[in-house]
């Protein structure tokens, strides 16, 4: 009976999805997608197929976000048109804005009677008889003002806190972005470092080099000096234009996501930029050894003609 009647009269629907985490599945897709060129190996192949259906599953949700309905009766919470939670009007005795960082963590939270729904930095503390409920969004004016509509609760004397909150936001949000711009321009040195180890080893480095190994690190792919580059440098600056493009967008319109965003961008480049570098040194190594096999086959040979 309460659920038919929370089912009606609907006053308010707000969406609060957090595209900009799903900017983290690109990497969770391409470590593995890269692992498999380096090593195609049966447990490469089943990593990159348990990360895509993981992957897919975590973009769907952060892409569809959650739903708010705004009921005269209640507010329903839902995701992927599953009900979460349902907070009946009598329940809900007060409400506010406040802000929300990483240590407290994303998506569905909390412990107990505390539940929180956040893909954000900005949520409205919702205080029930029944324990508190964290609604999540980008302009939390918003749900507030929905909220006065099911409570009937007067908005006088809100607009100066809401506004205050929202000054203090923006003000935080403008000093941080400056850091962002310089972490982000920061990941090129990668490319700068790779290019450097490739020009400082060229003349060491052989004009046929591995490139392709196996699970035992054995080489079973090789491509020229030229190519060994280019596919070096080539994979690092299309990871950086798409890390670059991306971590502006989150700084720009989900700063909060922006921290974890830019760990994970590194730690990709990171493993890329490794990759390069054990190319290199693999291949110097390797041509040393390769030299004196040829100079015991000539000697052997020379033992052979004399005798």
């Amino acid at each position: 009976m309460e659920t038919n009647s929370l089912q009606n009269d609907v006053l308010a629907v707000e969406t609060h999805a957090g595209r900009a985490w799903s900017l983290l599945m690109l990497p969770m897709l391409i470590v593995p997608a890269v692992s498999l060129i380096f090593y195609p190996t049966s447990a490469a192949r089943f990593a990159l197929v348990i990360v895509a259906v993981v992957g897919i599953g975590a973009l769907g949700l952060v892409l569809s976000g959650f739903q708010y309905r705004f009921l005269r009766h209640g507010v329903e919470i839902s995701t992927l048109g599953i009900r979460l939670r349902t907070i009946p009007r009598q329940q809900i005795v007060s409400y506010s804005i406040e802000s929300w960082g990483l240590p407290r963590g994303y998506g569905i939270r909390g412990i107990g009677r505390t539940r929180a729904y956040v893909w954000g930095n900005k949520v409205v503390h919702v205080k029930t008889t029944n324990g508190d409920v964290y609604l999540g969004h980008n302009d939390p004016e918003k749900i507030v003002r929905d909220l006065n509509q099911v409570t009937g609760f007067a908005t006088s004397g809100e607009g100066i806190a809401m506004g205050s909150t929202t000054a203090e936001f923006s003000q935080k949000e403008s000093t941080n972005r400056g850091w962002h711009k310089a972490l982000i321009g920061l990941m090129w040195v990668a490319l700068a470092s790779t290019g450097l180890s490739y020009r400082d080893a060229w003349d060491q480095l052989p004009g046929r080099m591995a490139v392709h190994f196996d699970a035992n690190w054995q080489a079973n792919g090789y491509t020229s000096r030229e190519g060994a580059l280019e596919m070096g440098l080539g994979i690092m600056a299309v990871l950086l234009v798409v890390f670059t493009v991306a971590g502006l967008i989150a700084s720009a319109q989900k700063p909060s996501a922006f921290w974890p965003v830019l760990i994970v961008f590194y730690v990709v480049l990171g493993f890329v930029w490794y990759g390069n570098y054990s190319i290199i040194k693999f291949n110097l190594n390797a041509q040393p050894a390769h030299s004196e096999l040829v100079d015991q086959g000539r000697s052997s040979q020379l033992s052979v003609l004399g005798s």
